[in-house]
């Protein structure tokens, strides 16, 4: 027990220092916040462990390896930054068109539910170097988790999750706490400065795609 204590432990420590980063993740967090509550981080990181799961499922058949050629890497590079730009496409127009109100009460609904959830994984799955960080650092966590058998795997892979989701609900909670103060417009800024971001973190992938089929 004490064993899989410290791989919790240690995972859990681990995804907060990846959390705290700025990424798509946080992004599709804050931008959506407004608009769905508190809700929106679980909903995205449910999104988001989905697709790690499967990710996760695939190390341990043996598809590490594969994930780390530079050709695996540029070709997720560039099909990453075009999901990017995709999402920030759709936020700009979603400003251009208005489609935003904040006096309206908190969307809800399935359907809104399950594209917020879809986010959570496309915010995931645009990132190369998520794939990368769990092809070579979380490959390697894996195998040390794996010595404790499934146990060990599943004790990291909660950690990592537990990490994700305690982070991410708190920054949703923060943002939307504070909607009652956040203007329409204001709020379209925050739309269009993620937008940006999004934007230039397509650029800064589809540079490394290129640098990495240049290097090969």
């Amino acid at each position: 027990m004490r064993e899989l204590g410290l791989i919790f432990a240690s995972s859990l420590l681990v995804a907060y220092s990846g959390a705290l980063m700025p990424g798509p993740m946080l992004t599709i967090v804050i931008a959506e916040s407004p608009r769905q509550g508190v809700k929106t981080g679980p909903l995205v990181v449910l999104g988001h462990a989905l697709l790690e799961l499967a990710l996760l499922v695939a190390l341990i058949v043996g598809l590490g390896p594969v994930l780390t050629r530079p050709a695996v890497h540029a070709t997720l590079a560039v099909v990453g930054g075009i999901m990017l730009i995709g999402t920030a496409a759709s936020m700009f127009l979603t400003v251009a068109r208005r489609q935003v109100d904040l006096t309206q009460s908190l969307e809800t609904g399935t359907v809104r539910h399950v594209r917020t959830v879809a986010a959570g994984a496309v915010a995931s799955l645009s990132n190369p170097y998520w794939v990368l960080w769990w092809a070579t650092i979380g490959l390697s966590l894996v195998t040390q988790a794996y010595l404790l058998g499934l146990a060990g795997v599943i004790a990291f892979y909660l950690g990592h999750i537990l990490g994700d989701l305690t982070w991410f609900t708190a920054v949703s909670g923060l943002v939307a706490a504070g909607r009652r103060w956040i203007s329409q417009r204001l709020y379209y800024g925050m739309i269009v400065v993620s937008a940006c971001f999004l934007v230039l973190l397509a650029g800064w992938f589809f540079v490394s795609g290129v640098r990495t089929i240049i290097a090969s």
